[in-house]
């Protein structure tokens, strides 16, 4: 399963992305590839890895490469920046770095993430709200559009934009929905309810305010530390249950 989580800015979708790969690493879906495809990239602080590389420095790299051809460069660049950890394995877009046109960087990392997924169970994206790589069909398909809203009525109206972006770049998306984060006591403002319901898009779960990611957030600590009582946890485990479980029965 190919699922993509995005949104506006700061409404916690680094936070949740991180969360459905440990749950996934816990449920021994693996092997799993994050992608952190947000160019203010922190998936990897969240995750408590470190970071080497990112795809945009190995774009600009491919320009000057010498003694191959771009896409061979790409290729055995992209395997060298996946950082690996037990269960699962991470990938940094980022930016690129310098100028010029990447059309071709793109079409051609395009190819080579295409190739590169299909050696694991299940890929999470964590991308940003602009839908960057997706719109550039860096990714070809998705299966799950996951756009997170906080519990605000603008962060709302982001999600029916982002949808609305995807059919128009005709993104390959088999399913989607929303998720509330940040919900007063789980529970949803009658404005915010409206809201979500007048998207038409399917609400898939509402995550409570939850003081133990703040202290975590607060602390730099990573969230596979949070733990699964934590209200946050009980919510998010809620919805991928049913969602994979599906999955497993195609």
């Amino acid at each position: 399963m190919i699922l993509a989580m995005t949104g506006k800015g700061g409404v916690g979708k680094t936070t949740l992305s991180s969360m459905v790969i440990s749950w996934l690493v816990r449920r021994g879906e693996t092997p799993v590839l994050a992608v952190d495809a947000d160019s203010n990239a922190n998936l990897n602080e969240a995750l408590g890895v470190e970071l080497r590389a990112t795809v945009g420095g190995i774009r600009e790299d491919a320009r000057n490469a010498k003694g191959m051809s771009k896409q061979e460069f790409l290729e055995l660049r992209v395997q060298d920046s996946l950082v690996e950890k037990e269960g699962f394995d991470l990938l940094v877009m980022g930016r690129p770095e310098g100028r010029g046109c990447y059309c071709f960087a793109n079409n051609v990392l395009r190819d080579v993430l295409d190739r590169l997924v299909k050696s694991y169970r299940h890929v999470v994206i964590d991308s940003e709200a602009g839908l960057e790589h997706i719109s550039r069909r860096t990714l070809l398909s998705v299966d799950q559009l996951i756009m997170v809203s906080d519990c605000s009525v603008r962060g709302v109206h982001t999600t029916r934009r982002i949808s609305a972006l995807a059919d128009e770049v005709k993104l390959d998306v088999r399913e989607r929905g929303v998720i509330i984060n940040r919900a007063p006591n789980g529970v949803l403002p009658p404005v915010v309810q409206r809201e979500v319901e007048a998207t038409g898009l399917p609400p898939l779960a509402i995550i409570p305010q939850d003081a133990t990611i703040t202290e975590l957030d607060a602390a730099g600590t990573p969230f596979a530390a949070i733990p699964q009582y934590a209200p946050a946890s009980l919510a998010l485990n809620a919805m991928l249950e049913p969602m994979f479980s599906q999955q497993e029965k195609r």
